[in-house]
């Protein structure tokens, strides 16, 4: 198992993964829709970090991690924001692509709430974390988390947070010593979700 950066080259993969993982065919019936909500959220999150580790296996990414170290100076990558609105652009051509787009800002808006009814000022977010189900077990998940906490110990920041929901393995960040501090019920397209914020302090 080989680790780097993430590369350009990575997003269609990566946004497979995440497909799969939050069942976006469950969401649009449409496959080239259901790709490009993947894409989004990817480069979503890859605009609100400034630390990313990907897995790569047999020259493919296999997961990725992603953390913000708020005592770490900011900076903007040009590029994923570009890809970013490209594709966010790119959405707006379908006819669910509208309520899709507004459904994103939905679950986002609802993080900041969550957030908000919390009261803490945190050092550091684990902005998005997912490995693709075929590698799990093989503990590279645990190490793409460490590398980050490491990440996150070199800037000083000690007190962390997440977002997840229980369509993902929230267990495991439980197994990692986060407490869950708040939590929301959603229903989206007829599917219950619960959000959840966890919180860790490192040591």
């Amino acid at each position: 198992m080989k680790y780097r950066k993430f590369k350009i080259s990575d997003e269609t993969l990566l946004a497979e993964i995440i497909r799969d993982t939050w069942g976006y065919n469950r969401l649009s019936k449409n496959p080239e829709v259901a790709l490009l909500m993947g894409k989004i959220y990817l480069y979503s999150c890859l605009c609100s970090q400034n630390y990313n580790l990907v897995a790569e296996e047999k020259g493919k990414p296999v997961g990725i991690i992603m953390g913000n170290s708020h005592k770490k100076p900011e900076k903007l990558n040009l590029i994923y924001r570009l890809k970013q609105l490209y594709y966010y652009t790119k959405m707006k051509r379908y006819k669910e692509g509208e309520f899709i787009l507004n459904l994103f800002k939905g679950f986002e808006r609802l993080d900041n709430e969550m957030l908000k009814e919390i009261g803490k000022s945190y050092d550091g977010e684990l902005v998005f974390f997912v490995t693709d189900e075929a590698i799990r077990g093989q503990h590279v998940g645990t190490g793409l988390y460490r590398s980050l906490v490491e990440e996150f110990k070199a800037n000083s920041s000690k007190l962390i947070y997440v977002y997840t929901d229980d369509s993902c393995n929230y267990g495991f960040y439980e197994h990692q010593g986060f407490k869950r501090i708040n939590e929301r019920k959603q229903v989206v397209y007829n599917h219950h979700f619960q959000f959840y914020v966890y919180e860790k302090e490192l040591i």
